[in-house]
């Protein structure tokens, strides 16, 4: 009491705060077996400073800054990341791509990382089907995909990313033990 009659504009800040309420309403049905569209542009990314940035390559997959495994070929762009239905950079055609060609706005720049390198043939082959389109692209071994991906994103970049995780590295001590031949133990009796 003896605050408020010293500060009369506290006792008017305390007086009206009474007369402020929340309540919830809502005008739809939101049980179960309700469908649901979202529009990926459209959606509000709460956190559009954080971004999903790659911080590793591995032979299963990918893993994020966030410390998320995602397992086999993503398409990752606007913070949303993306299954990518292909086994290899063979499997990369016109209709693989169709994804980065309904994406709108238009991207700047799309970073394809291949598995492993291929014969400028062929990227060429990819490239065709991109500049058909008009999109600009970038295509390398998967590992400097990532960190060109990684970079475009902090900057800013309105880019996207189809990544094929790399093949095993036959140097990697796990491939050489695995390949290792078993070797039959003879037990002695004595």
């Amino acid at each position: 009491m003896v605050l408020t009659k010293a500060f009369p504009i506290l006792e008017r800040l305390l007086q009206n705060t009474k007369l402020f309420h929340t309540s919830r309403t809502s005008k739809e049905y939101d049980g179960p077996g309700k469908t649901t569209v979202d529009i990926i542009n459209k959606q509000d990314n709460v956190e559009t400073h954080n971004r999903f940035l790659i911080t590793k390559c591995l032979p299963v997959g990918f893993k994020l800054n966030d410390n998320s495994l995602l397992l086999g070929p993503i398409v990752i762009f606007d913070g949303t990341i993306l299954s990518w239905n292909i086994s290899s950079a063979k499997d990369i055609n016109e209709a693989t791509l169709s994804l980065f060609t309904i994406v709108h706005p238009a991207l700047d720049l799309i970073v394809l990382g291949l598995e492993t390198n291929y014969k400028y043939n062929r990227v060429l082959e990819i490239k065709k089907v991109l500049l058909k389109y008009n999109i600009r692209s970038e295509i390398l071994p998967v590992r400097q995909a990532c960190g060109v991906y990684n970079f475009l994103v902090s900057d800013g970049r309105y880019v996207a990313a189809g990544l094929i995780p790399p093949l095993p590295d036959k140097t990697n001590l796990y491939c050489r033990l695995q390949q290792l031949p078993t070797k039959k133990r003879k037990l002695i009796d004595k």
